[in-house]
């Protein structure tokens, strides 16, 4: 049987970024019913996985002038493996394939995995200056696209009141856990039980909170030396990246994993599993006021407790399994905190699908069976 071909790309996602290769391309490769190929920035290092190509096309810095280019590499990509259908993740590639599909009648999904105009006009990604005139360019690019694509994945539920330009042509489909089991004879993670390990993981920026976080580790190992905390992930921003450094720089109990480097998602899970607790407080942004973590679905799956920022959705999520520890910045204590994270009882209930993104891959499977049969 022929396989339908598709194409999954994005311009500064790894190729083997989690949703990207894990969840959509994975979910969709074990149907043996399609060739997936994988367009994205460039890792060392590329996964083997059946019915999946990986085309690693980019390599530069994000505000680089090569970025500029990326749209036309991705055509040529385009016009080479003739997908039936294409899925892009980032509006610098709505105009190119929106030029495929009128050439070639090529079907097209835009999975919109972030509020681009709020991420652009409310945080410090590009000179203050420029910010209000890109976030129009892309919020426009945006809308009138709609006259084009056959369907939107929205990464986020409230998405669906941002966007009214995917509004009766969407489908729900949730950054959720997809559980990664050890291979026979691999080693389990060990903790270290002298210690109190907090670990905070995912992208690093002002606007998902890691200077926060590294407050509440201070503050907490002020009380208890035995607390510790882990940074993993990547920073895109230097001046942000150089202020963390210096941040950190005299703190022995503050570690740094990635930074200026990609960190794959298998040594993002491997900290999560190290750790005792997970911290997550993003600071009020209106680039992030609606927003379901990635990571809490992570920590939950992982069944690892959190340092949760009291923020109603989140713990509205969590107090379903007594997951976490509600923070505050304003007064917080750091005793009482420490109290809570030695004496309560967590996960008296266990998750179960409904954070797992087996609860998403079935509305995924659908929407694609119905645009390439």
């Amino acid at each position: 049987m022929k396989k339908h071909k598709l194409v999954i790309a994005s311009v500064l996602k790894p190729v083997d970024d989690t949703r990207m290769y894990e969840k959509l391309g994975l979910s969709l490769g074990q149907t043996n019913k399609y060739e997936i190929n994988i367009i994205g920035f460039y890792v060392k290092k590329l996964p083997e996985a059946e019915n999946i190509k990986f085309h690693p096309l980019f390599k530069f810095k994000r505000l680089n002038i090569s970025r500029l280019a990326a749209p036309l590499k991705c055509f040529k990509k385009y016009l080479q493996l003739k997908p039936e259908l294409i899925i892009i993740n980032t509006h610098e590639l709505l105009i190119v394939t929106i030029l495929y599909k009128i050439l070639f009648g090529s079907r097209i999904i835009y999975d919109i995995r972030e509020n681009y105009f709020r991420n652009i006009r409310y945080t410090n990604s590009f000179p203050y200056i420029l910010r209000p005139l890109i976030a129009g360019y892309v919020r426009s690019k945006e809308y009138i696209s709609r006259l084009f694509f056959d369907h939107y994945f929205l990464a986020e539920r409230q998405y669906e009141k941002e966007f009214s330009f995917s509004r009766g042509r969407s489908t729900i489909i949730e950054n959720k856990y997809r559980p990664v089991y050890l291979k026979t004879g691999e080693r389990k993670e060990v903790k270290d039980t002298a210690k109190i390990n907090l670990v905070f993981t995912g992208t690093i920026a002002d606007s998902t909170g890691v200077f926060q976080c590294i407050n509440f580790a201070k503050k907490l190992h002020e009380k208890d030396p035995a607390v510790r905390l882990k940074i993993v992930g990547y920073c895109s921003i230097p001046t942000t990246l150089n202020r963390l450094k210096k941040v950190i720089e005299n703190t022995d109990f503050i570690r740094l994993e990635g930074g200026d480097k990609l960190v794959s998602h298998s040594k993002v899970l491997k900290a999560i599993r190290e750790a005792d607790f997970g911290v997550i407080y993003y600071p009020w942004n209106r680039s992030t006021m609606n927003t379901m973590p990635t990571k809490l679905f992570e920590y939950l799956g992982n069944q690892l407790p959190i340092l949760l920022q009291n923020h109603q959705p989140w713990t509205a999520l969590c107090s379903h399994y007594n997951a976490s520890v509600t923070l505050t910045a304003d007064g917080f204590e750091a005793e009482d905190t420490l109290r809570k994270m030695k004496t309560t009882k967590f996960y008296t209930s266990t998750p179960k699908e409904e954070i797992l993104w087996i609860s998403e891959e079935k509305k995924l499977l659908e929407i694609i069976s119905k645009y390439t049969s």
